[in-house]
C-alpha cells in the first residue's frame, strides 16, 4: 500500500495545481480609473508608496467595486504641469484600451513652483489645458485655454477624447512650515494656486455626460497635524530643505477628500 500512496500524492498535486491556478475570476470591467499628476499622485511620502491616495481610492473601491474597475496610476515623481499636459494627457488619449477611462484624478503643479517657477497663473492654465484635452481633444478645444490638440503619431489625427468621464482635480493641502515667514510664503502660494486653478477650470467646456470637479484639500487640512512629512523625523532639515509630501495619514486624508467630492455628485 505504501508505494501506491507515494505515487497517488504527486498525481493529486498535479491535478490540483491547474484548478488552483484557474480559481481567479476575471470580472467584466465597467469602469477604468486613472490617477494623473505629480509625486503626490505617484504615492511619494507613503510607506509603501502603494499606500498613496490614488492606490487607496482604487483599493477601497471609491468609484466602483474594484473587481469591476481597470486601474492605472501614471503620476510621476517630479512631474510638472508640462508633463501632465504634454505627456500624460497624450498617454491617456492615444492608448485606446478596450475600456477607456471613466474616472480621472489629477494633482499637479507644485513641482513647477518648487523648481523656481512662480507663475501660478501659467501653471494652473496648463493643468486646465490637460483637462480640456481629455474632454475635447478631437472636437473644439475650449477657446479661452489655448491648448493644441494631441495628435496620433501614426495617423496625424487628433486622438479620441474621453466620453462620460468624471475628472476630479485637487488643489494642495496646507504646508505647515515651522518658520513663520516661510509658512506665510507657502500658504500664500497654495491659496493662489487654488484661486487660479478654479479660474481656469471654469473656462473648460465640459461635454454632456462628463463632469469636472475641484477637490479642496486646503481648507480641511488647516490645523491638522501629521499630514505632511515636514512634521516627521528627517522631514525638516532647514528652511529650504524640507519634505512637503503627505505621510500615510496625509494620503489617507487626501483619499477621503476625493471620496467626499465623488459622493457629493448627483
Amino acid at each position: 500500500m505504501k508505494p501506491r500512496f507515494t505515487i497517488t500524492l504527486p498525481l493529486l498535486a498535479l491535478l490540483l495545481v491547474p484548478a488552483l491556478a484557474f480559481a481567479q475570476v476575471n470580472f467584466p470591467k465597467r469602469g477604468y480609473y486613472v490617477g494623473m499628476g505629480d509625486s503626490v499622485a505617484a504615492g511619494e511620502g507613503a510607506l509603501p508608496v502603494t499606500n498613496g491616495y490614488v492606490y487607496r481610492l482604487y483599493e477601497e473601491s471609491a468609484f466602483a467595486n474594484k473587481k469591476e474597475m481597470d486601474f492605472a496610476d501614471i503620476g510621476v515623481r517630479g512631474g510638472r504641469s508640462w508633463d501632465l499636459r504634454d505627456h500624460q494627457a497624450a498617454q491617456v488619449l492615444c492608448a485606446e484600451p478596450e475600456q477607456r477611462p471613466t474616472v480621472v484624478t489629477i494633482t499637479a503643479g507644485a513641482n513647477d513652483f518648487f523648481r523656481n517657477d512662480p507663475d501660478l497663473v501659467g501653471i494652473t492654465q496648463r493643468v486646465a489645458q490637460a483637462v480640456d484635452l481629455l474632454l475635447n481633444n478631437d472636437g473644439v478645444l475650449s477657446p479661452n485655454l489655448g491648448a493644441a490638440p494631441v495628435l496620433d503619431p501614426v495617423t496625424g489625427l487628433p486622438c479620441r477624447r474621453l466620453q462620460n468621464v468624471t475628472i476630479l482635480v485637487s488643489n494642495y493641502y496646507s504646508l505647515p512650515h515651522p518658520v513663520p515667514q516661510f509658512f506665510e510664503l507657502l500658504d500664500s502660494a497654495v491659496r493662489g494656486f487654488d484661486q487660479a486653478l478654479r479660474f481656469w477650470l471654469q473656462h473648460v467646456v465640459v461635454p454632456s455626460g462628463s463632469r469636472v470637479v475641484v477637490v479642496d484639500l486646503y481648507t480641511p487640512s488647516l490645523g491638522r497635524q501629521g499630514l505632511v512629512t515636514i512634521q516627521r523625523r528627517f522631514g525638516y532639515n532647514g528652511p529650504l530643505d524640507f519634505d512637503f509630501h503627505p505621510t500615510n495619514l496625509g494620503h489617507a486624508f487626501i483619499a477621503g477628500e476625493f471620496k467626499k467630492a465623488w459622493n457629493s455628485l448627483p
